[in-house]
């Protein structure tokens, strides 16, 4: 592989990671104007005022997001219940009580905060950044109506009790309103079977709101991966940002959930549910909303729904739903991500370790891609061998680079060089190479996955940078070994530079990400020497026609 050939993939892969840890906000159409209009005059005044104010003959768009001021304060919560009374469904993953949220607590007892004996199970703090160790959450689920005078209805507590060993029942009446909502656990599942049930006993509201919230953080290491999903025609996902904007959804939006890299909650409507519009909202810097909007076309209501919170494995969100297993983020090239964990996990069976899976994984792909490498080098060979005729072209025609382009065309066919043979093995390669990038990054598999030595998880960073340095110093070797035809004084010095970039990028990124690319490094050292040997007992080439 020439210089300028590595010159192209380096730049590739630095604009990859670069729009990976940096490009964290997705694009969207900007809402409507009503519906900004309606967000900024929330933010002035109190709701009652808001609500007052808005146009009577709105759009469906304003009218759905000034039904989103039911989520904001309304003074103080009813005391009804001064004490939160509990109830745990037997074998099952979650906890309901008598609060206004739809999940009181969830925990994941296979999952662990931290590898410590002593960690306590992955629960829903996981999907925010929660950095200060607040345990008020927002992440278990709330509904709330648009009508001012229901506005108080995103605060009440309820009645639970518990009707069989995996059922329970939330109930809440007043002069105007009954709710109810209902659970139903299957300890073979990550989801609740709900149900949520409103009855109007007068006028009634023009829409429900069942949402997830999702907080991020400036200095939040894995902000870039907590997000807001909702599913329209296709996944969109939606970074909690410092800033963002309100959007509107048209019907129909399947379901909604947020997430972090490796876990996420979901609110899945089930059949016999209304169709449903999407509203994503924003709460503050780095903190939002996504929501289901139901529409109100009688006093009652009922949305039968599964309710999620679980680890992103592929086979857990397929068993589900069919299209929640795309909130696992393998960027383009997820035709060739998929057959690589499926490698890599196969591997675990026999091997028991995933970092040795990772290992024997990068050695089969550089053996699958030896003959894409042979010739990419081969074709790296041929071009030093005529550089200098180039050279002593660049320096015949100077300036005149459409005489020159044409001379090294003829140079190069003479002696049978073609310049794509050097890039396009490399190209073929980078899907998967990308693929196993996101397949490392993103593999709940990897979640706190121990390899040897010091790296006792292969999804965080390596603690002592031990893998980055090593991978700087293999990077200089091979470096040396690639056959150089640069001429260019810039060129020759941002080369120098590469493997001190590439390092850095790896210090904060998985150890397993970095044991590939270390991995991959070190086998391409070996591949190098051995193609060179090869070269070099072929023998010369005819002379090389030299240009007066």
């Amino acid at each position: 592989m020439d210089k300028k050939t590595l010159i192209a993939i380096t730049l590739s892969f630095l604009i990859f990671l670069g729009w990976q840890k940096l490009v964290i906000e997705p694009r969207y159409p900007k809402p409507a104007p009503a519906a900004v209009e309606a967000l900024k005059a929330d933010a002035k005044t109190d709701p009652k005022a808001a609500a007052k104010a808005a146009p009577k003959e709105a759009s469906k768009a304003a009218q759905a997001t000034a039904a989103s001021q039911g989520f904001m304060p309304f003074g103080e919560q009813p005391k009804q219940s001064p004490v939160s009374k509990n109830v745990v469904l037997k074998s099952g993953p979650a906890t309901v009580s008598n609060e206004e949220k739809l999940v009181s607590h969830w925990k994941l007892e296979s999952y662990r905060k931290t590898r410590m004996k002593d960690s306590d199970p992955v629960d829903l703090s996981v999907l925010n950044a929660n950095s200060f160790g607040d345990p008020k959450l927002s992440s278990q689920g709330e509904i709330a109506f648009d009508a001012k005078e229901y506005a108080y209805l995103n605060k009440v507590w309820g009645r639970v009790t518990q009707t069989g060993p995996n059922d329970a029942t939330w109930t809440y009446e007043d002069a105007k309103v009954k709710l109810v909502r209902t659970w139903t656990v299957n300890p073979q599942n990550y989801f609740i079977q709900g149900k949520i049930t409103a009855e109007f006993k007068a006028d009634r509201p023009n829409f429900l709101f069942v949402s997830l919230e999702q907080t991020g953080g400036k200095d939040d290491e894995e902000a870039q991966d907590r997000n807001l999903f909702y599913w329209g025609k296709s996944l969109e996902k939606v970074a909690a940002a410092e800033s963002m904007d309100l959007k509107d959804v048209e019907a129909p939006v399947k379901w909604i959930g947020v997430g972090s890299r490796y876990f996420m909650m979901a609110l899945i409507p089930d059949a016999g549910a209304p169709e449903a519009k999407g509203l994503i909202q924003p709460l503050g810097p780095w903190k939002a909303r996504t929501s289901l909007v139901f529409p109100m076309t009688s006093n009652k209501i009922e949305v039968p729904m599964k309710i999620f919170f679980g680890p992103k494995d592929l086979s857990v969100l397929r068993s589900v739903d069919a299209t929640l297993d795309h909130t696992v983020d393998f960027g383009w090239f997820t035709v060739f991500a998929y057959p690589m964990l499926e490698l890599m996990k196969f591997l675990n069976v026999y091997l028991k370790n995933w970092g040795l899976a990772i290992i024997v994984l990068t050695l089969l792909i550089k053996i699958v891609t030896y003959p894409l490498n042979y010739k990419s080098l081969k074709s790296a060979k041929e071009m030093q061998k005529i550089q200098p005729e180039i050279n002593r072209l660049k320096e015949r025609y100077g300036d005149n680079k459409e005489a020159l382009n044409r001379e090294m065309l003829t140079l190069m066919k003479t002696h049978g060089y073609n310049p794509a043979a050097g890039c396009l093995p490399i190209l073929i390669q980078m899907p998967v190479f990308f693929a196993l990038y996101r397949v490392l990054y993103s593999s709940i598999e990897l979640y706190q996955a121990p390899f040897a030595f010091w790296i006792h998880d292969l999804s965080a960073k390596d603690p002592y940078y031990v893998t980055p340095v090593l991978l700087t110093a293999v990077m200089f070797v091979q470096q040396k070994l690639t056959p150089s035809t640069a001429t260019d004084p810039m060129q020759a010095k941002m080369l120098q530079y590469m493997p001190v970039i590439f390092g850095f990028f790896m210090i904060s990124l998985p150890s397993g990400l970095t044991l590939y690319m270390l991995v991959n490094a070190l086998a391409s050292i070996a591949q190098q020497a051995i193609l060179n040997r090869k070269f070099a007992n072929e023998g010369p080439r005819p002379a090389v026609i030299t240009v007066k």
